[in-house]
């Protein structure tokens, strides 16, 4: 998943880590990595147009950053806002990233100075001086389900 990139940029990195026409089921690809029945729903706000895929990860504190966890892949972005949901197997605190990769080529590319070049976002509070953690971005998905708005964050 793109945020085990994130997790090598250090303290030092500046992470800050629906229109009428949603993506529909032929856009999206879900559980790509756990099988769940729990629906998590994520909210895209921001969106913007490019070539390459919307990558949502949902982990666990223990996952959160890893190679492990649920996810979807948006193969095609919509302008402004976008609704995917993605299946958890059980209740808990969860972390949702999103990583736009906006040239399709499977890098969460950064600038210099680890300033993401990509479009990205995240669940919970983001902080702006330094990466974030899982308790930062939790949320809380309960057996009935979630829906969590996230906001992408491109460069200017």
């Amino acid at each position: 998943m793109f945020v085990s990139t994130l997790k090598t940029l250090g303290a030092a990195a500046l992470i800050t880590t629906m229109s009428a026409v949603g993506a529909t089921a032929a856009d999206e690809t879900n559980d790509i990595y756990e099988a769940g029945t729990i629906t998590l729903t994520v909210n895209l706000s921001g969106v913007e147009i490019a070539d390459g895929p919307i990558y949502i990860s949902v982990q666990k504190r223990g996952q959160y950053m890893g190679m492990t966890g649920h996810g979807t892949i948006l193969k095609t972005a919509t302008p402004r806002n976008m609704t995917a949901t993605v299946n958890v197997a059980e209740p808990g605190d969860y972390a949702v990233s999103v990583w736009h990769d906006m040239d399709d080529d499977t890098v969460f590319d950064m600038d210099e100075t680890y300033r993401p070049s990509e479009g990205w976002g995240a669940s919970g509070t983001v902080p702006t001086d330094r990466m974030p953690t899982f308790d930062d971005v939790k949320v809380n998905v309960e057996s009935f389900g979630i829906t969590v708005n996230v906001p992408l964050i491109y460069p200017s």
